[in-house]
């Protein structure tokens, strides 16, 4: 369950980053042009690469989780903090994409 969860982050990273990256060009985005881009959609499109991070300090910590056994760390708190993690990806691409229309 780790790996498909840790995949759905990493995916929807790399689609987000990619989308983000097509919406700035076509909208004439370049580092010399002047123009008004959302800000948020700049941020993600230079620091993007940052994020890819996130899902990785995620696999340890839902690899201490299933190894760990206690009342608070469980698999149950693994998953859903996944979940979370991967819907909270997909709403900041779509937030900071939404922004161009």
């Amino acid at each position: 369950m780790i790996i498909s969860i840790a995949s759905t982050q990493f995916v929807f990273l790399a689609l987000g980053m990619l989308a983000l990256n097509v919406l700035l060009k076509a909208g004439g985005y370049a580092p010399n042009v002047a123009g008004t881009f959302p800000p948020l959609a700049l941020t993600l499109a230079h620091q993007g690469l940052w994020l890819f991070c996130v899902p990785l300090v995620w696999i340890a910590f839902a690899t201490a989780c299933t190894h760990l056994k206690n009342a608070v760390l469980n698999d149950n708190l693994a998953r859903a903090t996944g979940v979370a993690i991967a819907a909270a990806i997909f709403v900041v691409y779509v937030y900071a994409g939404s922004r161009f229309f």
